[in-house]
């Protein structure tokens, strides 16, 4: 009788590692087929602020995100993170390195080359996958994506102190033009 638990609880665990490979691979295609997203997000940080602006990607490395209510904007490519004012002359500017956005903006995202997965739920029409960047033991991100159309929905990201970063998207548009001359850093 034991053997037989045993064996049913093996072959239930290894159903379940095999149809979350399946959606894992269903959300890298999807993903992949896309060049170019924009839309709005809300952005939460882990004292509470609460900031709304609208994003782009441009695949590979190129992401905007353009604040509503402050007057400073995030650029980025495969090597800055750049914040710019509002006519997008570069304030600071810090080297990317290995940074969870650059993984996920690259041309062909391969969760199980570039990440560690630590966990994958599927509840409430969500697929939730727990990832850490490969050779990184402090920082982990989720990213929560769309069940039914496989759309990105939300992302947190935890840096090494634990502080929680989140972007909500909506209004989302795939595949549109969007020009190179948007992601530009003006210098003084």
């Amino acid at each position: 009788m034991r053997k037989l638990i045993v064996g049913l609880f093996t072959l239930l665990c290894l159903c379940v590692i095999a149809n979350s490979n399946e959606i894992i691979s269903e959300i890298e295609t999807h993903w992949n087929q896309i060049d170019t997203m924009s839309g709005e997000f809300k952005q939460e940080d882990s004292d509470g602020k609460i900031l709304f602006g609208k994003f782009y990607f441009l695949k590979p490395y190129y992401s905007k995100f353009v604040y509503f209510d402050r007057s400073e904007n995030i650029i980025t490519n495969e090597s800055l993170f750049v914040i710019v004012d509002n006519e997008d002359y570069k304030i600071e500017s810090y080297s990317i390195g290995n940074n969870v956005l650059k993984k996920i903006l690259s041309k062909e995202l391969s969760i199980d080359q570039q990440f560690d997965l630590i966990d994958f739920n599927s509840k409430n029409n969500e697929h939730i996958l727990t990832l850490k960047m490969k050779d990184d033991d402090v920082n982990y991100l989720n990213i929560i994506f769309d069940a039914s159309l496989l759309d990105i929905k939300k992302w947190e990201i935890y840096d090494e102190f634990q502080n929680k970063t989140v972007f909500e998207f909506t209004k989302i548009k795939k595949n549109i033009f969007i020009s190179q001359n948007l992601f530009v850093v003006k210098y003084r």
